[in-house]
């Protein structure tokens, strides 16, 4: 096994409908990228963000592999603006459609974790040519993606969560202690795999 090194890049950004968007590509530090790149969705959750993937590409390059890999902030989530509006996966698809066709400009592997699977299938429908295969990492049962809530019911949620109750929920809930708890207990099947 050859062990190598990742470097990152400084966060960068790109535009997407007047918004400011974040991202990193991670290289192997010890020889020259090669192959088809990777492009990361994260999770979204309170707290979640591109650093998702950290362990993840320090593991991909211990094991010799030499892909770049493109590492995005989601809209409302790590270093990207953070407009105050509800996110669908068609947002985000386009948003990954813009990343895709002015930042890398090439085909990539699309992986995408957890319930991002719909943002993945809409991103494919939408640029074809631009992915060269799909991984998706732990999706969501089929019941949780095809179950349609009422829209009354999907406002009642928007605005209990775009209140005063829904901001203390969130300051609280993005503390380390907070996202500690709930990653070992409904998340990971080990406190040892939480980082």
């Amino acid at each position: 096994m050859i062990y190598q090194e990742k470097t990152v890049s400084p966060t960068q950004f790109y535009n997407w409908k007047n918004y400011r968007c974040a991202y990193e590509v991670d290289n192997p530090s010890q020889s020259t990228p090669e192959g088809i790149p990777l492009l990361l969705i994260h999770p979204i959750g309170v707290g979640l963000s591109r650093q998702f993937w950290q362990r993840f590409s320090s593991e991909w390059y211990k094991q010799g592999r030499r892909n770049p890999i493109y590492n995005p902030d989601l809209l409302g989530c790590g270093e990207s603006d953070m407009p105050h509006v509800a996110y669908t996966p068609s947002d985000w698809a386009e948003q990954l459609q813009q990343f895709l066709k002015t930042v890398v400009q090439k085909p990539v592997v699309l992986v995408a974790q957890g319930a991002l699977f719909p943002v993945a299938i809409e991103l494919v429908q939408k640029e074809p040519n631009l992915i060269a295969g799909l991984v998706l990492a732990g999706p969501p049962a089929w019941a949780v993606i095809t179950k349609k809530t009422p829209e009354w019911q999907d406002k009642v949620i928007w605005n209990l969560l775009d209140s005063p109750f829904g901001n203390t929920f969130y300051r609280y809930a993005r503390g380390e202690k907070f996202l500690r708890d709930f990653s070992t207990s409904q998340l990971f099947d080990s406190a040892d795999a939480v980082d």
